[in-house]
């Protein structure tokens, strides 16, 4: 569970977020929805430790320094080093070395071996996204978060990564931002808007978030 308590973010002294409240249940994914420019990847920065804040956040009642080794942040398009192959940037990614066979057996059906044989440079967008979904599933994390980590990539490689989400260990946290509704909609999620700088829950979803 993550608790997000009355935290505000200013960037160079304008407001992006104003005393916004939520909790992130463990056993349920979550997706944080807003427009463009709206704060999403501010607001996981923060709870990823990388962003100043006021207002607490907190992990099962843990601050994230705690709990950094159970904490996995796919952000979108961060760098892959290039003329290492597939294998060897999800060891990087991850910071720990993996097994061939460990890495292959994580989603054959989103990097399958001749992808992660691939040196990163010959990779298309998709490809590359794809790569770093893999090493977020491999991380095993405790609390995961995507930060527009499914968009660019096909609807099939969707499904895939919401059905492996889906059967994760008990106990186990996952946040997700996204902001086209044609591509997360049949995400079995639950949700919650920023708008005007506030966490806004919707569709239902109190016992999930409350906001």
């Amino acid at each position: 569970m993550i608790e997000i308590d009355n935290v505000s973010i200013a960037l160079r002294g304008r407001p992006v977020l104003d005393h916004c409240f939520a909790t992130v249940r463990a056993d349920t994914m979550t997706h944080l929805v807003g427009a463009n420019g709206s704060g999403k990847t501010t607001l996981i920065r923060a709870i990823a430790g990388i962003q100043r804040y006021s207002g607490s956040i907190r992990f099962d009642g843990a601050d994230v320094a705690r709990v950094r080794s159970e904490l996995y942040v796919c952000f979108d398009d961060a760098p892959l080093l290039p003329y290492l192959n597939g294998f060897d940037n999800i060891r990087t990614l991850l910071g720990r070395a993996l097994p061939h066979k460990a890495i292959s057996a994580v989603a054959p059906a989103i990097a399958d071996d001749e992808l992660l044989r691939m040196r990163a440079r010959r990779l298309s967008h998709g490809q590359r996204k794809r790569l770093h979904l893999v090493a977020a599933l491999a991380s095993r994390a405790r609390y995961l978060i995507f930060d527009e980590a499914l968009n660019g990539v096909d609807a099939t490689t969707i499904a895939e990564v919401s059905s492996l989400l889906r059967n994760r260990a008990a106990g186990e946290t996952v946040l997700f931002t996204g902001h086209h509704d044609e591509a997360y909609g049949d995400v079995d999620a639950r949700r919650v808007d920023i708008v005007d700088r506030h966490l806004v829950a919707t569709d239902d979803i109190a016992d999930g978030i409350t906001a």
